[in-house]
């Protein structure tokens, strides 16, 4: 069986609290864009787990997400069954994406299908939670208000296909990195105004053409996470600006980072920044997509 993982963006992230369990309350939209890993997974004889992938930088042992992911379910449906999974990387890592907990959901449902486990999706949303905050989402795909620690979620309107610009730096920032930095008690304290994310919720199941609809996204884009993020690493702010120079109608950095993306109407306008982002040897990883 092989099956796409399709990589997210945020269109705008909230941290709203942290809690007692470590996490962190927040709000967010998340959409998937038309970059995916592609897992390629089958029956073993033998009772073992076997992940195989083409990037080596990667783990492949039992701290990998698409590991746990079967270990899971083993575990929910008290059955031994070996797994070969071979992954194709396409999805940048440390980007902010989703990669991991792409593959994960990907590997939850694929196998759920193929050994006929019969685990429904809100079962399966359940137990990807367990495992990684994004993974709920990424099991139901689509565009989505995200709330909690990410897996109380709600179905949005299908996105106007929008034509995006992503370029990550090479240096990545961990999420427990970029977390730690974040101050939130602090912030609130000092009066920092969070944008609503209702307004752009709003926007996305408003009656607007798609152009319209595009602009709107593309100026209501917000990520607190930019906060701490510039701090540690601040090229991610002149990679948002270089999109800027370049006619792009908004820039965010996607969750917790480091890739940035740019919304653009055209693509000339978005082939001029990508020639220029191209010659930044401090970018690893850069590619023009829509949302799916």
């Amino acid at each position: 069986m092989k099956v796409k993982a399709f990589a997210k963006i945020n269109l705008c992230l909230d941290v709203l609290s942290r809690r007692a369990d470590g996490y962190h309350d927040v709000e967010m939209v998340m959409t998937n864009v038309d970059i995916a890993d592609v897992l390629e997974i089958r029956e073993l004889e033998e009772n073992k787990v076997s992940l195989i992938c083409n990037n080596k930088d990667l783990a492949t042992d039992e701290t990998n997400l698409i590991y746990k992911a079967i270990v899971l379910l083993q575990k929910e449906t008290k059955r031994n069954f070996g797994v070969e999974v071979r992954l194709e990387k396409n999805i940048p890592m440390e980007a902010g994406m989703a990669g991991g907990s792409a593959d994960a959901a990907a590997t939850l449902k694929a196998v759920n299908e193929l050994f006929n486990l019969g685990i429904t999706t809100e079962r399966l949303i359940e137990l990807g939670a367990r495992l990684g905050a994004d993974i709920p989402f990424c099991i139901m795909g689509g565009t989505v208000l995200a709330k909690g620690i990410g897996e109380k979620l709600t179905p949005l309107k299908k996105l106007p296909k929008l034509k995006l610009l992503i370029a990550k730096p090479a240096a990545g920032l961990s999420t427990k990195l970029v977390y730690g930095n974040l101050d939130i008690e602090t912030l609130n304290k000092t009066g920092f105004k969070h944008r609503d994310v209702r307004e752009m919720v709003s926007i996305i199941e408003s009656d607007d053409t798609d152009d319209i609809k595009t602009v709107k996204i593309a100026k209501a884009l917000d990520n607190i996470l930019e906060v701490p993020s510039l701090k540690l690493l601040p090229f991610i702010g002149q990679i948002k600006q270089i999109m800027y120079d370049n006619n792009c109608l908004g820039s965010l950095m996607s969750g917790s980072g480091t890739a940035i993306f740019g919304i653009f109407d055209n693509d000339s306008d978005m082939l001029k920044a990508k020639y220029v982002l191209e010659k930044d040897d401090r970018i690893n990883y850069i590619e023009t997509t829509t949302t799916v």
